[in-house]
């Protein structure tokens, strides 16, 4: 039997972004339509829009980037869950009126289930999605790195001289596991820094060697550039 997704949590500020796509001018949401289907997808959300920001007709839009952010997590949902987008629209449609937290008439209703399938059907969008949730399959998600390195006495005797010392590096390694952000923490020796830097060098070498191969494909790489 399929998967059915009989209502969505929204947060209101979401709810707000859906309803003002609602509220756009045929003529700005149809330039929205044609910047989506010739911008360039990337993981990159501000090189995303700044593509989109190129088209003058979209300049006036102020939640520009929560609108494009909302189209993909329509899409990343259904791609999660194996249903099509449509399905995850009507349960977001009946989330918003259900919660009462904005005015959305029958009407504005209408013409916002419209105008989202009609969005969610462009290419690039459905892509960024499904990158991201390749991204996510995984127990934990990576979210950020701190390393910090001390130099530590090692105190001897009675008294308590210092005999000596030892440089400690504590890596931080943040990430969210089933939608929860959790910190892991290692303690490092200069060699265990040695062999971190060999690996993270050899990463980078291995990326590029995959943007050449997806580059004779053909193949358009999602994924942000390694400087």
């Amino acid at each position: 039997m399929p998967n059915r997704i009989q209502a969505l949590d929204i947060p209101s500020e979401e709810q707000g972004t859906l309803a003002s796509l609602a509220r756009l001018t045929d003529p700005t949401l149809n330039e929205l339509d044609s910047a989506l289907r010739e911008v360039t997808p990337t993981l990159l959300r501000e090189d995303l829009i700044a593509q989109l920001r190129r088209n003058p007709a979209l300049a006036a839009v102020s939640d520009l980037e929560s609108i494009v952010g909302t189209l993909i997590s329509i899409a990343g949902t259904a791609s999660s869950v194996g249903i099509d987008t449509s399905e995850v629209i009507e349960a977001a449609i009946q989330t918003i009126k259900s919660d009462d937290v904005i005015d959305l008439s029958d009407e504005d209703a209408e013409i916002l289930k419209k105008r989202l399938i009609s969005l969610e059907k462009q290419t690039p969008i459905a892509l960024i999605a499904k990158a991201s949730e390749l991204l996510k399959a995984s127990e934990r998600v990576f979210q950020s790195v701190k390393l910090i390195s001390d130099l530590r006495p090692i105190c001897l005797g009675e008294d308590a001289s210092v005999g000596g010392a030892v440089i400690v590096h504590q890596l931080a390694i943040r990430s969210t596991r089933n939608g929860r952000r959790e910190s892991t923490y290692f303690a490092m020796d200069s060699l265990d820094i040695k062999e971190l830097n060999e690996a993270v060098a050899a990463a980078v070498k291995q990326d590029r060697a995959l943007r050449e191969l997806a580059a004779c494909s053909k193949l358009p790489v999602i994924s942000p550039p390694v400087e």
